[in-house]
């Protein structure tokens, strides 16, 4: 006998009252659940995985209300094994045109090369004692991590290969005579250039992660990462190791985007995904301590995402921690960070704190001031410059109020201060940090956060807004309302941001470099990303002649004697300006609300 003849009519009629009652539910969900509102197709597939699949045969073949994000892109754009090959050659090159010793040679150097005598010449116990060693101020003051890896490079076979045994490029020499051979600085050099490919590599996890079902999307991302000019000054001619760095970031945000990704086909890789954006991360503070105001986001969002577990039943959630996960959470991150420090630590047994409290002390110089020399565009900058101009006021004033109010002026911000004031803004990152967003939600969070890092940190370098401008990049795209929000953020942080570094590079020699570049990355990013929209163009008009008048005055009006201080001044409170409005468009963003949420293995 059928199981339908078996079946009473009780049975049947509450088969029908429930299939009645889930056809309530589902239009009353409609929209708020229609996979079709998502802002892209990653997040839509998604969705689609936890539908029936009646509803999910008829929605993914029902029509999208708008055109493919994809359909507008350059037809160049193919599979990333067809154009990413090309690239790299290509960026290559470039990088190797930069390599001969006439080219500009910045104070870092001459900072890494002493780091690298340093972890050669000295026992790891005079690595952060070295003040005076050698008559140079070049002292170590990246976190043990970096130390590391400097050893790593002084102690390379490529040192043999490339240095005669007679070259003193890993010697400790004093400031006044430390002048390079062509080796060393092709070995200083080539170091930089073989660490990019870690950039590479976490630059194509983040991207392929973000837009796994838009392979398209995800090239142009790729392609403004690396292509991005800053990294090219910054690295390959001022000298530093920014993308090595910016790529352990990208790949730490890479596994946390696909743990998402699996978080309901594959609890084992969730957890492992998790845990390795955990490790990468405390990596990443060993190897600079410029993001550790992001650490706070990581840990509401792995305490959130990893340590919780919630259930929905009657209609009322409920979240349990769960002990063990945390432990493992700890136990990974703890050894990933705690690791290259106890070498220092053993060294010194009679005295172990004496190692830590040195090394605290290179990591945080508070005593080097609330600005560098040369103003970063944040809001110290204009914080400074209205103090500069009140106390300019005073001295034109008659002389009876001028002595009432000489002593009216804005007082500098301590170190603390800064610090709490950095902590109460990045609270809204971390409130969106704990929800269960989706990965753009989480990419935004991550924007936010280093915007605040620059805006507000004490002592805040230039080359910091780099935190924001790549992990930013991974928004972008062409199409969509979202997707034109993001391309216009980025638009505005790209052309503030880069002005900004402008002066990083100050010999005539580099003007070329830096205009060609600037002016081929903004066109390069209109043309993938058709951005900025023709709303926009009368703000973009105003914007470019700001920028025209502060490269003129920076790069072409000579400016002598106690005026030699206004190209640097303008061009740092220009971009600060433009920066706040950027800082304030990624709150905006990070606080609107979003109707995707992601789940959990653990829900």
């Amino acid at each position: 006998m059928s199981s339908d003849r078996a079946a009473t009519p009780q049975q049947h009629r509450r088969h029908g009252q429930h299939q009645q009652q889930q056809g309530t539910n589902a239009q009353m969900h409609v929209h708020r659940n229609d996979p079709r509102m998502l802002h892209d197709d990653h997040e839509r597939q998604q969705h689609l995985h936890h539908m029936t699949p009646s509803r999910r045969t008829v929605l993914s073949s029902s029509p999208s209300p708008s055109p493919s994000p994809s359909s507008g892109l350059p037809t160049f754009l193919g599979h990333p094994s067809k154009v990413l090959p090309p690239l790299l050659v290509l960026l290559t090159c470039i990088k190797l045109l930069l390599l001969p010793s006439s080219v500009y040679r910045s104070t870092d150097f001459d900072v890494h090369r002493n780091w690298l005598a340093i972890t050669k010449q000295l026992p790891l116990s005079e690595w952060y004692f070295d003040d005076v060693q050698g008559g140079t101020v070049h002292t170590l003051d990246y976190p043990p991590g970096f130390a590391f890896f400097e050893y790593l490079w002084s102690h390379s076979p490529l040192t043999s290969l490339l240095l005669p045994t007679d070259d003193r490029c890993l010697e400790l020499l004093p400031d006044n005579d430390n002048t390079p051979s062509d080796a060393c600085v092709l070995f200083q050099r080539l170091t930089v250039i073989i660490s990019d490919v870690i950039l590479w590599m976490g630059a194509y996890a983040c991207c392929h992660a973000m837009h796994p079902t838009q392979t398209p999307i995800a090239v142009v991302s790729f392609l403004l990462i690396v292509f991005n000019p800053a990294l090219l000054w910054l690295d390959h001619v001022h000298f530093q190791y920014n993308g090595m760095l910016l790529g352990i970031l990208l790949a730490s945000m890479a596994c946390l985007i696909m743990g998402n990704n699996v978080c309901n086909t594959s609890t084992w890789a969730y957890n492992i995904y998790h845990l390795a954006g955990a490790a990468l991360f405390a990596l990443l503070l060993n190897l600079k301590h410029l993001y550790l105001a992001l650490a706070p986001l990581y840990f509401c969002y792995l305490l959130e995402r990893y340590c919780l577990t919630s259930t929905d039943a009657y209609g009322v959630t409920t979240k349990r921690f769960l002990f063990g996960k945390f432990f493992v959470l700890a136990l990974v991150t703890g050894i990933t960070l705690v690791l290259p420090w106890i070498p220092f630590v053993l060294v010194d047994t009679n005295y172990p704190q004496r190692q830590l409290l040195q090394i605290l002390s290179r990591l945080f110089p508070f005593g080097r001031g609330l600005v560098h020399d040369y103003w970063a565009a944040n809001l110290w900058a204009v914080y400074t410059f209205t103090n500069k101009v009140l106390r300019f006021a005073v001295t034109k004033l008659p002389m009876p109020v001028a002595a009432y109010v000489q002593d009216w002026y804005l007082p500098e911000p301590s170190p603390l201060i800064c610090a709490i004031l950095l902590f109460l803004s990045i609270v809204p990152g971390m409130q969106v940090a704990s929800a269960r967003l989706s990965n753009v939600k989480l990419v935004e969070a991550v924007v936010y956060v280093s915007f605040c890092s620059f805006m507000l940190s004490y002592h805040v370098h230039e080359k910091a807004i780099l935190t924001t401008l790549i992990p930013l990049t991974l928004l972008v795209g062409p199409g969509g309302h979202r997707y034109e929000i993001h391309n216009i953020l980025f638009w505005h942080t790209t052309v503030w941001g880069l002005l900004g570094l402008f002066p990083l590079l100050y010999r005539p020699v580099e003007l070329s470099l830096k205009l060609f570049s600037y002016v081929g990355y903004l066109g390069l990013a209109a043309e993938l990303l058709q951005t900025p929209p023709k709303w926009t163009y009368e703000i973009e008009f105003s914007t470019f002649a700001t920028v025209a008048a502060v490269i003129v005055l920076l790069e072409f009006v000579p400016v002598w004697g106690k005026w030699e201080f206004l190209p640097l001044m303008v061009t740092s409170i220009a971009c600060a300006f433009g920066l706040l409005g950027c800082w304030g468009m990624s709150l905006r963003l990070l606080i609107t609300e979003e109707r995707k949420h992601l789940g959990s293995p653990n829900s």
